[in-house]
């Protein structure tokens, strides 16, 4: 009797291994499952625009449309961003997904309208300074001018973004919360992260909702350390598929980038500015001749 109900054990837990299996269309699937559900969710920030009314951002923002998403302020649902990630696929321009037993699938320039977002520009998440075709009269010197205000080429390799003019450190602050969203030190920027600084200062227009896509499916998500970025984002797209929320773990979202962040920016500069003026005197006093 007992060996009987041991066989009958072994065959229901063989089933349900068997229909877990079933669930994923591949092993690949089912190790970005299990990679994803053990990730922490980043909700990224909202931007206090007034806040930074005095450097005149909003016209930098608006020639990417992004005065309306960077405000964007939603609870955030942990466990629906891991459902919406596990089951994410982007087929024939069309982002496709899957929460709480609702099919998810809306064109890229239907993802753009309801962020006020377009489509109609740059393609840059695969770009850096170094490679990016530059517009006519345009190159990595001019990059290096305008996050820098200096003409040293070999600025461009530099990726601390302690040596950034004022309005790039801003962007690079707003980069790092909501376009390219990440955990950890903030002191430099590297890949595309300097190349998108460059066009918005620019007012190069770039293609926002295909720079999202191409993050969220990025192998970057798939390295164990990193995290899961937009959910803010996530929730108001929730929010438009009237996806129901009442019953989901709701966490409030990070505290806002506003005035409290410009004047660490500028505490930086000023503290660059005393090292040069340090350095400068110095040089200066060598010079003189001891009496």
């Amino acid at each position: 009797m007992s060996s009987k109900r041991s066989r009958v054990e072994k065959s229901k837990q063989s089933e349900s291994s068997s229909r877990t299996k079933n669930i994923f269309v591949s092993e690949n699937a089912m190790y970005k499952h299990s990679i994803i559900y053990n990730k922490i969710v980043i909700s990224g920030r909202c931007v206090v625009l007034a806040d930074f009314d005095h450097l005149d951002l909003t016209p930098f923002l608006k020639t990417n449309s992004l005065d309306h998403f960077l405000t964007i302020k939603e609870q955030v649902y942990p466990d629906l961003v891991q459902y919406f990630y596990c089951k994410l696929s982007f087929i024939d321009n069309h982002i496709k997904s899957r929460v709480k037993n609702m099919d998810i699938n809306i064109s890229l320039k239907h993802f753009a309208r309801i962020f006020k977002l377009s489509c109609d520009a740059v393609e840059i998440f695969y770009s850096d300074l170094h490679d990016f075709k530059y517009p006519d009269g345009e190159s990595a010197l001019t990059a290096s001018r305008l996050l820098y205000d200096n003409d040293n080429l070999g600025l461009v390799r530099n990726k601390e973004v302690k040596c950034y003019i004022l309005h790039a450190q801003v962007f690079a602050k707003i980069i790092f919360h909501d376009l390219l969203p990440k955990l950890g030190k903030y002191s430099h920027a590297c890949g595309c992260a300097p190349l998108l600084i460059y066009c918005l200062l620019k007012g190069i227009k770039v293609n926002i909702p295909y720079f999202i896509i191409d993050f969220m499916l990025s192998d970057h998500l798939l390295i164990p350390t990193r995290n899961l970025p937009y959910r803010m984002i996530l929730t108001h797209l929730f929010k438009h598929f009237k996806i129901n929320l009442s019953d989901e773990r709701a966490i409030n979202p990070s505290v806002d980038i506003n005035s409290t962040l410009l004047k660490g920016c500028i505490l930086v500069l000023m503290f660059r500015l005393l090292l040069i003026l340090h350095h400068l005197l110095s040089s200066i006093l060598s010079l003189v001749p001891p009496l």
